[in-house]
Order: structure tokens, then sequence, then C-alpha cells
């Protein structure tokens, strides 16, 4: 059988045709790079131009009424800004009211929030309804009600008078109290939000488990929720702190020409005075500020969650 199969003839060999290469593929943008696209472009248009441009302002020579950049840089400005007692005590005001309002917030932002995080699902709705409400009101309608509120012949003094706790009204409105009220109010929605989105992600049980092991209701906050709600209050701080930083309605509304923030005179330099150079001074000086804090809040944040992961 062997034998047979050996003389058989050998099959001729063939040879196949060699594929063709592949032809080059052209390098494809992925597709959430187009979907960012319009993003980019909206930032650059609507924010980094306009700013760089006001910066760019703040290094030209102070000259009224001229609202153009030009090419001559000088530092004339700055010093003018830094050499001056009334200025700095207008930015270290401005910076105490904004902080002063962000740690208010954050304390009565934390009670809502805990408050809401607590309740019933029934009634989370309505709660949250409720806490959002004068986000529906213009500030402007806001603000305006806080005058018929604490007025000379407002709504509070005419109550204590009555009741005999004074005998006449007190002086609230234009002061900094009256401005501090008003920027509480106006964003204490805004941290009441952010306190609550990291609030939604902590397990309850782990509040349970607390108060099992002998943990009093503060222990329980301190160590269990606070600590996992620090990415909150962080997001909080930094959107109150922020807003209030640049906050001009308000302050000019509720604290009259005795404001002495920093908005209400850059409003001045860029509408009365036309000194546009040195408003943009101002503009520049109120975000590095502003950048600075935001910059140690991040920080306090990130070293806050490091020490409690790291004491776990």
């Amino acid at each position: 059988m062997s034998a047979r199969l050996d003389m058989l003839p050998a099959a001729p060999h063939t040879r196949t045709p060699l594929s063709p290469e592949p032809a080059p593929r052209t390098p494809r943008v992925p597709v959430a790079l187009w979907l960012l696209l319009p993003a980019c472009a909206l930032l650059v248009l609507g924010m980094l131009i306009p700013v760089g441009q006001v910066l760019w302002m703040s290094l030209n020579p102070p000259e009224a009424g001229v609202m153009a950049p030009g090419m001559d840089l000088t530092l004339q400005n700055y010093r003018r800004y830094f050499s001056s007692d009334f200025y700095l005590g207008v930015l270290f005001k401005t910076l105490w009211l904004s902080a002063l309002t962000t740690l208010i917030t954050a304390a009565l932002g934390m009670l809502l929030a805990l408050s809401v995080w607590r309740a019933a699902p029934r009634w989370r709705g309505v709660m949250v309804i409720a806490i959002l409400a004068p986000l529906l009101v213009s500030i402007v309608a806001r603000t305006y009600g806080w005058i018929v509120v604490l007025g000379d012949k407002g709504v509070l003094n005419t109550l204590l008078v009555g009741v005999g706790l004074l005998d006449e009204p007190v002086k609230i409105m234009y002061t900094p109290a009256a401005v501090l009220i008003g920027l509480v109010h106006v964003f204490l929605p805004f941290m009441v939000l952010s306190l609550l989105g990291s609030l939604d992600r902590i397990d309850p049980a782990l509040g349970e488990a607390a108060g099992s092991l002998g943990a009093s209701r503060w222990a329980t906050f301190r160590h269990v929720l606070l600590p996992l709600a620090v990415p909150g209050l962080a997001s909080g701080s930094i959107i109150v702190f922020s807003l209030a930083m640049s906050s001009y309605v308000t302050p000019a509304l509720m604290g009259g020409s005795r404001s002495g923030v920093l908005t209400t005179f850059i409003y001045q330099q860029f509408s009365v005075t036309m000194n546009w150079h040195f408003g943009a001074t101002l503009v520049a000086i109120l975000l590095g500020a502003t950048l600075l804090v935001l910059c140690a809040i991040l920080s306090w944040a990130g070293w806050h969650t490091r020490h409690w992961n790291a004491s776990k």
C-alpha cells in the first residue's frame, strides 16, 4: 500500500497570490474631542479672552476715558493700589465679609442638609423645593425684601418697638451686618445643595452603627459624618466664597455708599470716573485674592481627607 502511494505523481505546487497590503488609515479625531470643542471655544471666547484683556489693561498707564488696551506696560496702577492703606483696607474688608458669609452659610447649610438627609422620603422633595424657592426670585427683589424687613420703619423694628423690647428703631440697614444677612440668604441654597450631594453618598447605617457602639450624636457627626462630607463642604465653600467676593447688587443696595467692598469700587472706576485701567487693576487683584483663598480651601480639603484616611 505504501509502494502504491509512492508511485502516485506529486501534486503540483500552486503559489498563492500575495494579498494586497492594507492601505494606510488616516488618524481619526476621537468623538470626545469633537464634543469638547464647543465647550472649549465658549471658554476661550467667553472667559479667557475677556479676562486676558482686562489683565493686560491693568498693566497700561491710567488714562481717563480710554477703554482699549495699549502697548505701554507699567506697574503704576499696582503701585498706587498697594501704597494706599485705604484700598488695602477695602480688600481686607471684602475678604473678611466673604469669609464670614462662607462660615455662616456652612454652619446653617450643614443643619439644613442634615435635616433633609434624615427626613422621610415623602418630605425630602418638599424640603428641597423650600430651600431652592428663593432662587426662583430675582436677587434684586430679594434684596428689596430685606430692606422692607430691616429698615428703620421695617417689619422687624416695628415689631420690636411694638412689644416694648426697644424704645427706638435700631439702625440695621446700610451696615455691614445688613450686607452679611443679605449675602447669607442669597448663597445659602448653594451650600445646602453641595452638602446634600455629599451626604447622599454616605450610608445611613454608619451613623446607626456609631450610635449602637455608644457614640453620642455630636461624636457621630464629628468623627463619621463630617469627615465624609468634607468634599461637599469644600465645594460649597468655594462656590459661596467666590460668589460673595464678586457680589455687587447686595452690598450696593443693603450697604449703600458705606458698603466699602471691592466690587463697588470697581463699578465706580469703570462707570463713574471712567478710569478703566485702574478698574482693571482692581479686577486683577480681586481675581488673584479669590484664587489664593480657593487654593487654600482645596488644600485644606485634600489634607483633611488624607489625614482621615490615614487615621482609619
